[in-house]
């Protein structure tokens, strides 16, 4: 209800009063400062939405409230959609990809927000969050692909202004960058598209009041700009190196003293800045992550059901047959990535892994699931599908080859001779 509420109030009053809106009706008795506490993407694209119908005609017109009502539906479309369109980039299966997106289209762990009438913030960061996926593994296609590291940023920045899980898309796209490098994937490529990602996202993230200069301060938000400067210390090693045409042993004498020197470095900066109180600590839902649910000192978070940790029954009532077959797509998407060592393949193993770890940890964050297990579902369907079309095309042209060698037999052999009586 609140949400709706603001939706109202931001269409009524403009941006300007909505910022500085001070809600005496929430948080009661206190009252909330929505301008510094909320996530205004799902708010400001709702009346984006509508001002845009109402523009079209009347034929297109429709109420604030029935916008907010198919919001939800009309974004759990866009994410299916996206859905296949990340399982196309990362398994090179158009099969996979369609498979993919029909299992999306109906996975309770997606359905669950994507329902008419739903209108909360994850029906909106779903969407947001796959966007970024898919646009950051497009970004790694080729050499040439990197300038899309920018709309990866930009995504991502959607992602912030939609939901507080925010941190998780950052994260994942940091640690699979990092990853990169550990596989030996790190290339200049790779380099230009994980800098403008991060520092359009960053540019972006910090405009928002609700999230100030987490990116920068938080502990949980670091991992990602730690990942950035590793990469900037890289790519300046490597082409010190090319300069000086250093090579074997030379060259690796030269890339440790660097990598030392930038350790040094940092860690002389964070031993200078946390006695300042410059870090911020780990927000409470975070640190239920890490630890039992019922030791993260606030009773409010270790009280709600959506925070106890994951189970065996939850995962078959919101995943329901992906359950027992993403298992086979995460196989299946491994072996692909070790066949072809592409950045993108190694996407969706990653953040599978990470997904379940999360949700294994607190039942909410299955929400993270359903993309990734409708993309390892695609990959193990469209990979059935593959080897059952290959198996019938064998079977046809082999048919069709005895079927030709049955005719060439019969055209050669002689006819036979006539009896006495025709001399």
């Amino acid at each position: 209800w609140f949400n709706f509420r603001a939706t109202q109030y931001l269409a009524d009053n403009g941006w300007a009063k909505f910022s500085r809106w001070f809600d005496y009706m929430s948080w009661y008795p206190l009252g909330r400062p929505v301008g510094t506490t909320i996530y205004p993407g799902m708010q400001v694209t709702a009346v984006t939405i509508w001002r845009t119908l109402g523009a079209m005609g009347e034929s297109f017109r429709m109420s604030l409230n029935d916008v907010c009502v198919f919001f939800p539906a009309w974004f759990g479309a866009v994410a299916t959609a996206l859905t296949g369109l990340l399982t196309a980039e990362c398994s090179g299966d158009k099969n996979a990809a369609v498979v993919a997106s029909l299992v999306m289209s109906i996975v309770p762990a997606h359905t669950m927000r994507s329902v008419a009438g739903g209108y909360d913030n994850e029906s909106l960061a779903v969407t947001a969050m796959v966007l970024t996926f898919f646009a950051w593994c497009r970004a790694l296609r080729n050499e040439k692909s990197w300038p899309v590291g920018a709309l990866a940023g930009l995504a991502y920045v959607y992602m912030v202004a939609a939901w507080g899980g925010y941190t998780f898309v950052l994260n994942m796209v940091g640690l699979h960058a990092a990853t990169l490098v550990l596989v030996g994937k790190f290339n200049g490529a790779a380099h230009k598209a994980y800098s403008l990602f991060w520092i359009v996202g960053t540019l972006g993230a910090v405009q928002f009041p609700v999230v100030g200069l987490a990116p920068i301060k938080s502990m949980e938000q670091l991992g990602p700009a730690l990942v950035f400067l590793g990469y900037q210390v890289l790519e300046v090693t490597e082409r010190v190196a090319r300069a000086k045409q250093l090579a074997g042993h030379a060259k690796w004498r030269f890339r440790i003293r660097c990598y030392a020197l930038a350790a040094a470095c940092v860690l002389a900066a964070a031993a200078a800045l946390a006695p300042t109180g410059y870090f911020g600590p780990l927000s409470v839902r975070v640190r239920g992550l890490f630890i039992k649910h019922t030791k993260t000192g606030n009773p409010l978070v270790d009280s709600v059901a959506e925070h106890q940790p994951g189970s065996a029954d939850a995962y078959v009532r919101y995943l329901n047959f992906p359950f027992y077959v993403a298992p086979v797509g995460f196989v299946i998407a491994c072996a692909h990535f070790l066949e072809t060592k592409s950045a993108a393949a190694l996407f969706l193993p990653l953040y599978a892994v990470v997904a379940y770890y999360f949700a294994n940890r607190m039942v909410r964050l299955i929400i993270f699931l359903g993309p990734i297990a409708s993309c390892l579902s695609g990959v193990a369907v469209g990979h059935l599908l593959e080897q059952v079309a290959g198996n019938l095309a064998w079977f046809a042209a082999g048919a069709l080859e005895d079927k030709d060698d049955a005719d060439d037999k019969t055209k050669k052999k002689p006819a036979s001779k006539g009896g006495k009586g025709g001399k």
